[in-house]
């Protein structure tokens, strides 16, 4: 499906994944700017046939429009019932278009400029919005690109959160789909890990890397703990986690020179031809299929994930390099217990483990254990 549409008069805009087919398999796309915002019929007329109306101009006033049209949205379909005669009976049929009435809200729209300025004023300060919204840094090829009002909110009301880091003295934010940094104990568990292997590299500048940065707390874990003189890399498969973590470190760090955010990718994917002196990798934890985006950070069937990880690493490890990897015991003993067969068949050992017990919040199981293992090649 092309990923490129025009619209008069603004030109040829990026489509981002997400909102392909509500764009180019739906209705005509209508520009509506300054007056045309106060006619709310009309834009929801256009929404109702099918169209798709990207709206430009006081955002208060694009805010009264999504809320008319939510208000609304019952008369964007019909629930109808069809009876039928089927082996000499009736038969009744009822449709329930609630996600259809969900996607005909997303068709309004708003259209940010190629830095990923919204169109709109005052202009939400949204900085990486492209990432945000789960495309790549560059996949709009420097043309402006289209986001749903509905998607617009959803980031804010994520960023307007903040969840406090004891051991940062700090708090962090985390944008939809990214995995916020509420487990306390998991962060604890890091610190101490990387405060285990402080000494062993702290007289040489060294390079660290942090897989699945997410909201970017143990980038900024490493910062702290292991001094002025680390080069860390960091990055997600998540482009969402990866805006994340530049959010949080330009909101923290005045001195970002030797803290590199790497473009998204699988694992390893984005990360120069460098060895690193501690790879560090929370590794997703719930051996389940992953059904969203959202369960990435914490889904990982089969441990497929976590085999891969374990296939790559000694490729960007130094010989005497460590890997602190963090897992809990949620999917029980036989997970830890192919886990630890994964780290001995790597040829990985594992010098010490950091634990913590935490609550849950399942009948069936009141506890459970977050580790971090502190590891080394044989």
């Amino acid at each position: 499906m092309n990923a490129f549409y025009t619209i008069r008069p603004i030109g040829e805009v990026y489509v981002p994944s997400e909102f392909r087919e509500t764009v180019f398999v739906q209705g005509g796309v209508r520009l509506f700017i300054n007056q045309e915002l106060k006619n709310f019929g009309r834009i929801f007329t256009h929404i109702q046939r099918g169209g798709i109306a990207v709206v430009e101009g006081d955002w208060q006033q694009i805010l009264s429009v999504l809320d008319y049209v939510e208000q609304h949205k019952n008369e964007l379909f019909s629930e109808t019932k069809t009876n039928r005669r089927e082996k000499g009976r009736t038969r009744e049929k009822r449709y329930k278009p609630k996600q259809d009435r969900e996607a005909a809200i997303s068709r309004l729209m708003c259209w940010a400029d190629k830095d990923g300025i919204l169109q709109v004023q005052p202009t939400p300060p949204l900085p990486y919005l492209l990432g945000l919204i789960g495309e790549l840094p560059d996949a709009n090829e420097d043309c402006p690109f289209l986001v749903s009002i509905t998607k617009i909110q959803r980031i804010q009301h994520a960023l307007e959160e903040t969840y406090p880091i004891k051991v940062l003295n700090t708090s962090l934010v985390a944008s939809e789909n990214v995995l916020a940094p509420r487990s306390q104990e998991t962060i604890e568990c890091f610190q101490e890990a990387i405060v285990s292997v402080r000494d062993t590299i702290s007289e040489k500048a060294s390079v660290i890397a942090d897989i699945g940065c997410g909201s970017g707390c143990l980038t900024l874990l490493a910062k702290q703990e292991l001094g002025e003189n680390v080069e860390i890399y960091a990055s997600d498969i998540l482009p969402e986690a990866v805006a994340t973590t530049k959010l949080n470190i330009d909101r923290l760090l005045s001195d970002t020179d030797r803290i590199h955010i790497m473009p998204p990718g699988d694992l390893f994917e984005p990360f120069p031809s460098v060895l690193f002196d501690v790879i560090i990798f929370n590794a997703p934890w719930v051996v389940a299929r992953v059904r969203n985006r959202a369960e990435l950070a914490i889904h990982d069937e089969k441990q497929q994930t976590l085999r891969r990880f374990f296939e790559q690493v000694t490729n960007y490890l130094k010989p005497d390099g460590i890997v602190l990897l963090g897992y809990a015991d949620a999917s029980g003993s036989k997970a830890i217990a192919n886990l630890e067969s994964i780290i001995d068949e790597s040829g990985f050992e594992c010098k010490s483990v950091v634990k913590r017990r935490v609550a849950t919040h399942r009948s069936k199981r009141k506890w459970e254990h977050i580790q971090v293992y502190v590891l080394k090649q044989k």
